[in-house]
């Protein structure tokens, strides 16, 4: 009953599979008279045909992002999920957005004709809501007042006290009623969803709630300035909190438009359907963050 390898076998799953473009690569690791480990490697789009051989199936996804099959149902998976498939019931893989690698173990080995696949086809996806258009309409709401800092900015040291005010008093509001609701609702809703596809494919969002608690320091500190003395000091520190919010705010966006948003539209259908439901005013989602601009 040993397991046929003369040595130990360490390493990550990742490097150790062996990918094809004809059809999905498989390598086995371990085999004994009992059980087969095999790791699966799926470009992106390329699938373990659908198939119920009389083996129990034990699969750890350890990179990317997917569809299994396990019985009569068809579950979203990403990196760090465990599928249990007892022998007989139907199983599959399908990858989705990316490669998607799994570590199977299965018992007993399997035989000739094991893996033959049904003829059935997939479920036909659900028709689901694009959360990242959603996001990507609203900050283009919110870029145009991103000029109106840099405007505000210029002129700060040269208009009279009280165009100074009543301009500053309107980027304030901006920045309390749109820009800190947008960003309360980002560090609830929006990261925690981008977080768990940027777990199955190496990453964070810690960077972008950085750029978030500096944005409300800088906020904070403006409005402070705007209630108090405007004297030359204080009217180009204001200057200066202006032009670093543009520059902050324009990095900031940019970053979630070309690296989070479109991670989103990779969410299993019910997490986009929530976060929808939320960024959209339902499902107590925060009602400034769609404020039209």
């Amino acid at each position: 009953m040993a397991i046929r390898q003369s040595e130990p076998l360490v390493g990550r799953a990742a490097e150790l599979a062996e990918f094809s473009t004809e059809e999905f690569g498989r390598r086995v690791l371990a085999e004994t008279d009992r059980f087969r480990v095999v790791i699966a490697a799926l470009e992106d789009g390329q699938e373990i045909p659908r198939h119920a051989p009389p083996l129990d199936m034990v699969m750890t996804i350890v990179e990317g992002i997917g569809q299994v099959m396990a019985g009569d149902q068809v579950h979203a998976v990403r990196a760090g999920d465990v599928v249990i498939v007892p022998a007989g019931q139907t199983r599959g893989l399908r990858a989705i957005g990316g490669r998607l690698v799994t570590v199977n173990v299965v018992s007993p080995p399997p035989g000739p004709g094991d893996h033959a696949g049904s003829a059935t086809a997939w479920p036909v996806d659900e028709e689901v809501p694009d959360v990242g258009a959603l996001i990507l309409e609203e900050h283009a709401g919110l870029f145009p007042h991103l000029d109106h800092l840099g405007s505000l900015a210029s002129d700060a040291t040269t208009l009279g006290e009280g165009e100074l005010r009543t301009r500053l008093r309107e980027v304030l509001a901006f920045l309390r009623d749109d820009l800190l609701p947008h960003a309360r609702e980002e560090e609830v809703s929006v990261y925690p969803a981008a977080e768990k596809v940027l777990r199955a494919v190496g990453g964070a969002t810690r960077t972008m709630s950085i750029d978030h608690r500096f944005v409300g320091q800088m906020v904070g500190e403006l409005s402070a300035l705007g209630e108090g003395l405007l004297s030359s000091a204080n009217k180009e520190r204001i200057r200066r909190l202006l032009y670093g919010l543009q520059a902050v705010l324009q990095v900031h966006f940019t970053k979630e438009n070309e690296v989070y948003v479109p991670l989103l539209n990779r969410l299993s259908p019910s997490e986009r359907h929530q976060l929808h439901d939320r960024l959209s005013g339902g499902d107590g989602g925060d009602q400034n963050h769609h404020k039209e601009s």
